[in-house]
């Protein structure tokens, strides 16, 4: 009898340290169990942050262009199978558990497609594709001086390291590239990694200041949720507001978004913080006006909102430091013979760019684990060797 008891009090005192310990990662494990796989429901899951679109300018909109005789819609995609004979880009988006999906050339909508489970309407979830906004933030904190550089040591705003050594040594462009030689363990599918641990933690502040150095920075590119976190609180504390209130304030009321947007956040107190490396949920055209702004490095119809030069960094390749030839400042860089660059996230959400053709291609879709980012790479070279 006295054992039944011990087991159940046991049981008891595991099941609240679950449902009350937000620091523990059994917590986290048991989040995935629960809620599945990260999907586009976790955006109204989970606590968020509006970020208005009030704008300055009227809402910015893209025409709308009759191609004929079907030639956008009837061009012919290979599927992931070796053995694929291909199939249209109508049938294509169907096939590959597309929510939306629109091709932009010259300003007017070529293609558009929008499933009936998520209308056009609705918001959709950008995963890392929320990146490259911070990026882009980085960016306009430079200009505005509120940043001195990208080369700055990330102890000029993280105060509890400044007399840390190895962690002086952190620039933001290691930041930006990926190559701060942080320790961290980025296994999606491992519910005990450090990246299940950032998407359902509700203590982004304080994980994201326990840094562990794993190797001096500028060594290696190791793609991390945690750069991307301690940007987000460099921005917060060189901008003095939190990086929806930048965002809202410098891009999306600057260049015509037609809605709200929305980001997700760790916590509803006074110590939230967004989900910076992803988690930003907005209408499709809306991603693709981002995707414009960058198109046009950084100019909205005359007026600069992102410096040009900081653009040009961003998207050209560098292996130097640690960096990846196909990775920039929180961004995918294409071959060099296109000049393609694009915002990449989970389940083959892209804003591709290409501006020989003036070119967006904006693809959002359902979870979906088998797609690797390099498939959809290639359909989107696909695409735009038949415009």
């Amino acid at each position: 009898m006295m054992i039944n008891r011990n087991v159940l009090f046991v049981c008891c005192m595991l099941i609240q340290f679950m449902a009350f310990n937000s620091c523990s990662k059994l917590r986290n494990f048991t989040r995935p169990v629960i809620e599945g796989i990260p999907d586009e429901k976790d955006a109204i899951r989970n606590p968020f942050k509006i970020i208005k679109n009030d704008t300055i300018a009227p809402i910015y909109q893209f025409t709308t262009t009759k191609t004929g005789n079907g030639s956008v819609e009837n061009m012919i995609i290979e599927d992931k199978s070796f053995a694929s004979t291909g199939v249209t880009l109508s049938e294509f988006v169907h096939l590959q558990k597309t929510l939306s999906f629109a091709i932009i050339r010259n300003d007017s909508i070529l293609y558009e497609f929008y499933s009936s489970k998520l209308p056009k309407d609705n918001r959709v979830t950008s995963f890392s594709i929320a990146k490259s906004f911070i990026a882009m933030l980085v960016g306009i904190a430079i200009n505005e001086g509120k940043i001195k550089s990208v080369n700055q040591p990330i102890t000029d705003f993280i105060l509890k390291y400044r007399d840390d050594t190895a962690i002086q040594k952190i620039s933001i462009k290691n930041l930006l590239q990926h190559t701060s030689g942080i320790k961290f363990n980025s296994q999606k599918l491992n519910p005990w990694s450090d990246n299940a641990e950032y998407y359902y933690a509700n203590n982004l502040r304080e994980r994201s200041l326990n840094i562990e150095i794993k190797e001096p920075p500028g060594l290696r590119f190791d793609y991390q949720s945690e750069n991307t976190m301690l940007l987000a609180l460099i921005l917060e504390k060189a901008t003095g507001m939190s990086v929806s209130e930048y965002l809202e304030k410098k891009i999306w009321t600057q260049i015509g978004m037609e809605a709200p947007a929305t980001w997700n956040k760790d916590r509803k107190d006074s110590l939230a913080i967004e989900r910076a490396f992803c988690c930003l949920n907005a209408r499709t055209l809306d991603f693709a006006r981002f995707g414009r702004l960058l198109l046009h490095h950084g100019n909205w119809n005359g007026k600069q909102i992102i410096p040009n030069e900081f653009i040009d960094e961003a998207t050209t390749p560098s292996t130097s430091d640690g960096g990846k030839q196909t990775y920039g400042y929180n961004l995918g860089i294409g071959p060099k013979e296109y000049g393609t660059f694009f915002p990449i996230g989970l389940f083959g959400q892209l804003i591709y760019v290409y501006p020989k053709k003036n070119v967006i291609i904006v693809r959002f879709g359902e979870s979906e684990l088998s797609y690797h980012p390099n498939y959809w790479k290639e359909v989107m070279l696909q695409i735009i060797d038949q415009l």
